[in-house]
């Protein structure tokens, strides 16, 4: 965080001096105080306030219910939970629609809440529990829609399961009933669709491919016609892989960890450690 500020200050200097940006960051320190003040003044009006913990991060978090025979979430895993969140005076700033759940890539930094991916962390499937994050791990010190700048806000999270991608590729083939073509030992999988006779493409090949790329919840993030030249390092590698064991006009569904995908990085729409599946034709 400082070193951040440190860049901006840097920045703002060539334009318009060194003093606006220390003004800033000096208000930042101030709303930290400011902050930990008001989670104090909220731990006295809770029963269970004498019970929070204070992470390294300062963020304050009371477990409401355990669950000792709980699993730990590793870093990648798919948690599942279900979350609302509210400033410190009760308003709902954050919630998941029909009590419904979310899941999102532990430590994958795919959301906007740094305290939500810290807090998964330190809860066991089967928990719920209380975070107070500041404003640094919550919305910022911008102004949102309901959210004042430097605001605390207050996380109901519950843990409700964690699952390797492999698992969440098993989950995804048991829940569809394909009938798997092929399954390799990096958990690489394809549905062939339709039956077409001849050699597959092989290395160096030149050819058109139409897909739509999926996550596992049938959501589309991209689709379109792209030229692939095979073996060449183009396309991410599960997609390489499909193209090179294909024939021309087949049709195929393919399912692939991160590993052979957007690994830990993630790419635009896609978050880190994320299992794809694509819709492909060879054109």
């Amino acid at each position: 965080m400082k070193r951040t500020y440190l860049v901006l200050c840097f920045l703002a200097a060539m334009v318009a001096g060194l003093s606006g940006c220390m003004k800033n960051d000096n208000q930042d320190e101030e709303k930290m105080v400011e902050n930990e003040t008001q989670i104090q003044e909220f731990l006295k009006k809770d029963s269970a306030g004498s019970s929070a913990v204070k992470d390294s991060s300062g963020m304050y978090y009371i477990i409401r219910k355990s669950n000792p025979n709980g699993q730990r979430v590793k870093k990648g895993d798919g948690a599942t939970v279900r979350i609302n969140g509210y400033l410190l005076n009760g308003t709902k700033v954050l919630s998941i629609e029909n009590d419904s759940t979310f899941t999102f890539p532990a430590e994958g930094y795919s959301t906007n809440i740094f305290g939500l991916e810290r807090g998964i962390f330190l809860m066991k499937t089967g928990e719920k529990a209380t975070f107070l994050l500041p404003y640094y791990l919550a919305f910022g010190n911008v102004e949102r829609v309901n959210i004042p700048a430097y605001s605390v806000i207050r996380l109901e999270m519950e843990f409700i399961k964690t699952r390797t991608e492999v698992q969440q590729i098993d989950d995804f083939l048991a829940k569809k009933q394909f009938k798997v073509s092929e399954r390799t030992s990096d958990n690489w999988v394809i549905i062939r669709t339709n039956t077409v006779i001849g050699d597959t493409l092989g290395v160096g090949k030149s050819v058109s491919v139409k897909y739509i790329g999926k996550f596992l919840d049938d959501k589309k993030f991209d689709e379109g016609t792209i030229a692939v030249t095979t073996g060449t390092n183009g396309v991410i590698p599960g997609f390489d892989r499909a193209v090179r064991r294909m024939r021309k006009t087949e049709k195929a569904i393919i399912i692939f960890p991160s590993q052979l995908g957007y690994r830990a990085t993630g790419s635009g729409k896609v978050p880190p450690y994320t299992p794809l599946q694509f819709e492909i034709e060879i054109l």
